[in-house]
C-alpha cells in the first residue's frame, strides 16, 4: 500500500504454506525486488530471482511483464541449494533479460540515481525494451540468436552514451571494453534453471491456487506514484487481473493489501509522514539499510490517507474480489501515532489503532518477522 518494503514476502511465505497445491506468479517487478523470509528452521534468505514461496516448495512464475537477470538466477540458485532448497522457477518467454550493459548504465546515469534505484539494471531493461532492442528470456536458448541480440544492446547504449558527448567518455570507454564472458556463462547455467512456460501453460497445470505476488508498492505505481520517483512498472494489481481475464479464470480472488504499522521508504522521493518520527523496537531482523545505490532507508508514522489513496489507485482493477488488510510491524511499535487529515492522532492501545488504520472488512496482522505470528484480528 506504500513504497513497498512492507512484507510482501513474508505473506506470500504464509500463502504458500497454509494454501494447498500452490504455484507463486511474479506479476510485475523482477529481478529487483527484495523480499526477506525467515524460515521456521532459522534460515533467512531476501528472494529476488525466485518466488518467496520457494521455502515452502511453491513454484514459481516470472510473467511477461517481469525481468530476469541470468547472473542473479544463477547465483541465488546455488545459495538456495546450499540451504537445501531446490527451487522450481518458471518463466515466460517474453520475460524481459537484464544485461551487464543495462546494469552499467543504470548506475551511470546521474539523472537516474538522482531519481532512485536499486541500481541492477531493472528500469534500463524495461526503457530498452519498449524500443527495438529487445531481448527476451526464449533468446537464452538460442546461443547465437542471443550473442547477436547481446552485442546489439551494447550498440545501443553506445548511442546513448554518445549522445552525453565528453561528460561520459569514461564510461563510453567502460562499455567498450567490458567483458562478457561471465555473463555468458551465468546465461547458460539459468537456461539449465529455468522451465520456459507460456501463461496459457501455467494456467493448464492444475494448481489449486495462484499466488500473486507484488513486487514494489502501489506508491510507486508508474502511472499513481509521485514522478520522478517512480517504478517503470505497474504495482497494482492491474497486471494480475489482466492474466486472470486473459484466461477467462472466474474463480474466487482475494486481493491483500499490505502495509507495515508505520510508514517506509527507500531511496529518494515524497515521503508524507517524514517529519513525523517513529521509535521503533525489536526490528534487528530489519533487512533495509542505508548502503547501496538506493540510499536512505526512512520511517515515518503511518498516514491513514496515503492507504486510502493506495485503495483508489487499485479500485479500478481489483473490481468486485474481496478485499483484506495486512498490517506487518505491529511488534516494532512504542506507540501509536497515526496521520489523518494531515493531523498527527494518537489511539491509546493497540486495539484502538488497528479500529484506525484498518480500511478493509477482514484485516490480518503480524507480531514477527516470520510468517508464524500472522494472525487474524477480524
Amino acid at each position: 500500500m506504500g513504497y513497498g518494503d512492507e512484507g510482501k514476502g513474508v505473506f506470500t511465505d504464509y500463502l504458500s504454506f497454509k494454501l494447498s497445491h500452490p504455484v507463486v506468479i511474479r506479476f510485475n517487478g523482477g529481478h529487483q525486488c527484495g523480499h526477506t523470509v525467515l524460515h521456521p528452521d532459522g534460515h533467512m534468505h531476501v528472494f529476488s530471482n525466485f518466488g518467496a514461496g520457494s521455502f515452502r516448495g511453491a513454484p514459481v512464475f516470472f510473467s511477461r511483464f517481469c525481468t530476469i537477470d541470468p547472473t542473479g538466477i544463477a547465483r541465488e540458485f546455488s545459495a538456495l541449494q546450499r540451504l537445501g532448497v531446490g527451487p522450481v522457477l518458471f518463466v515466460d518467454p517474453l520475460a524481459m533479460v537484464t544485461t551487464p550493459f543495462d546494469k552499467f548504465f543504470n548506475v551511470s546515469d546521474r539523472a537516474n540515481l538522482a531519481h532512485g534505484t536499486v541500481g541492477i539494471g531493472f528500469g534500463t531493461t524495461i526503457e530498452r525494451n519498449q524500443g527495438p532492442f529487445k531481448l527476451y528470456a526464449q533468446d537464452l536458448f538460442f546461443p547465437a540468436v542471443f550473442r547477436r541480440k547481446l552485442e546489439a544492446v551494447r550498440d545501443y547504449y553506445r548511442v546513448k552514451f554518445k549522445a552525453r558527448g565528453l561528460e561520459c567518455c569514461l564510461e563510453a570507454l567502460e562499455l567498450e571494453i567490458m567483458r562478457v564472458d561471465g555473463f555468458l556463462r551465468d546465461a547458460d547455467a539459468a537456461c539449465g534453471i529455468i522451465r520456459l512456460l507460456t501463461e496459457g501453460q501455467l494456467f493448464e497445470m492444475g494448481f489449486e491456487n495462484h499466488i500473486f505476488e507484488g513486487g514494489q508498492g502501489i506508491l510507486l505505481d508508474m502511472d499513481f506514484g509521485f514522478f520522478p520517483h517512480v517504478t517503470r512498472s505497474n504495482t497494482t494489481s492491474k497486471n494480475a487481473f489482466e492474466m486472470l481475464k486473459q484466461r477467462n479464470m472466474r474463480h474466487p480472488t482475494t486481493v491483500y493489501y499490505l502495509t507495515r504499522a508505520y510508514q517506509t521508504r527507500h531511496g529518494n522521493g515524497w515521503m508524507s509522514a517524514e517529519r513525523y518520527p517513529v521509535s521503533l523496537v525489536n526490528n534487528l531482523h530489519e533487512t533495509n539499510t542505508a548502503d547501496g545505490h538506493q540510499g536512505v532507508f526512512r520511517t515515518g508514522i503511518l498516514d491513514t490517507d496515503m492507504l486510502r489513496y493506495a485503495l483508489q489507485c487499485d479500485a479500478g482493477f481489483s473490481g468486485n474480489a474481496e478485499k483484506q488488510m495486512v498490517i506487518s510491524c505491529m511488534d516494532q511499535l512504542t506507540g501509536y501515532q497515526y496521520l489523518s487529515g494531515g493531523n498527527v492522532l494518537t489511539a491509546p492501545d493497540r486495539e484502538s489503532f488497528l479500529k484506525q488504520i484498518a480500511l478493509c472488512d477482514k484485516v490480518l496482522t503480524n507480531d514477527g518477522p516470520g510468517s508464524d505470528t500472522i494472525s487474524e484480528w477480524r
